[in-house]
């Protein structure tokens, strides 16, 4: 009974192995690697990058912001602003010409 243990499981980890093969025998990165770097879509007009650094100081009351992602979208964008010195995540979504629809904290503040 061991042995068919070993066995199966000996090929179950070869499937994995060659499940992360291309045809050309290299190795793939895994699908979620690339969605952990920030998006940083230059397409975000300038409005709406400043409006949004505005308004998420005014919301935090705090004047240490800076931008971490950005993501275009022609109806709404939507910009990540870092606040304080540990880059406490916000989301501000705002209209391409500037106008802020919504500001939301992105951190569990009931940890807090």
């Amino acid at each position: 009974m061991t042995s068919f243990i070993v066995k199966t499981g000996m090929i179950s980890l070869a499937l994995v192995l060659l499940a992360s093969c291309t045809s050309d025998g290299t190795s793939q990165p895994p699908p979620m690697a690339a969605a952990t770097q920030p998006l940083m879509d230059e397409s975000v007009p300038p409005a709406a990058r400043s409006a949004c650094l505005a308004a998420v100081s005014n919301t935090a009351n705090n004047g240490d912001v800076q931008i971490t992602e950005m993501i275009f979208s022609e109806a709404n964008s939507q910009v990540t602003v870092g606040v304080g010195p540990t880059r406490a995540p916000w989301r501000c979504l705002v209209s391409n010409s500037g106008v802020v629809a919504n500001v939301m904290s992105m951190t569990n503040e009931g940890a807090l």
